[in-house]
């Protein structure tokens, strides 16, 4: 298997980090692109291994960090926490949209992706991301796979809210690495402008291509009701709903990988299925 990285520049002259990964010999391969969700980044957990076994199955894949993400060139820890604060979900959108037209235009993974065979797979937040982004550029890609996904952006209590009015910020903490994360105003203001725009039950209902929600039942981060309701929702054709027995939000996977679990395995599966019911043709 190769991997390749890449820095390309946003509209906002951000570097944003892309690996693609193929083998050898690889022509015009039908290509999927993962997103990672709230606090993850593209080299968390299961990110590297399912974008491996992706490319073992056929696929070339691509991974990404948002440029606010706060990842910086220390790719497995958050030192601009900066960035992270003015992240927005228009500003992640933009950042896909970036990435979709650097595979269109070939300048990354020429004659190695096959721009007329894209799927698009995300995880929690990153599920979200992707939703809206198939609502958006629909003739770009054939399937959309979701992991753990919400179902609502505007998720914030009455007390973060005031937060947000009167201090001009929330924090929240990572629990996995102890940090205290800001997210500054912007971020709600954005969510506000862009109410209709980001109400994800809409968007699911306008999302024609072959779509697969996959959830844990026992997740507690992100209720498996929520995969549930964009799966009712959405008004593709071929669709379909899968809840893992015992799955927790990340499938049982923690940050460094360290091995699969039953949950995640059937997860992956899943997944592999799905896009080569879908892309391999």
């Amino acid at each position: 298997m190769i991997r390749k990285s890449f820095t390309l520049q946003n509209k906002f002259n951000e570097d944003l980090l892309l690996d693609l990964r193929y083998d050898e010999g690889t022509r015009e391969a039908p290509t999927i692109i993962i997103l990672h969700g709230f606090k993850g980044f593209k080299d968390w957990g299961f990110f590297p291994n399912l974008a491996s076994r992706l490319t073992d199955s056929g696929y070339a894949t691509i991974c990404f960090n948002f440029t606010r993400n706060g990842i910086g060139s220390d790719l497995n820890t958050f030192t601009e926490l900066d960035k992270f604060a003015e992240n927005t979900y228009t500003h992640e959108l933009s950042d896909m949209e970036t990435v979709l037209e650097a595979v269109k235009s070939g300048a990354i993974g020429k004659h190695i992706v096959d721009p007329e065979r894209l799927g698009l797979m995300g995880h929690s937040r990153g599920g979200a991301t992707a939703i809206l982004t198939a609502r958006d550029h629909q003739d770009d890609f054939q399937a959309l796979v979701t992991w753990s996904t919400i179902s609502n952006l505007f998720r914030y209590s009455d007390e973060q809210i005031k937060q947000w009015e009167n201090k001009g910020f929330i924090e929240i903490e990572n629990t996995r690495t102890n940090q205290m994360m800001r997210l500054n105003k912007v971020f709600w203001d954005d969510l506000k402008k862009n109410k209709k725009r980001f109400d994800l039950l809409r968007a699911a209902e306008d999302i024609e291509i072959p779509s697969l929600f996959v959830h844990g039942e026992e997740d507690t981060s992100v209720p498996p009701t929520e995969s549930e309701e964009l799966h009712e929702n959405c008004s593709a054709y071929s669709k379909r709903l899968e809840l893992i027995e015992g799955a927790n939000h990340t499938f049982g996977i923690k940050h460094p990988f360290e091995a699969d679990t039953p949950e995640y395995d059937t997860a992956c599966t899943l997944t592999e299925h799905w896009f080569d019911n879908n892309l391999m043709m």
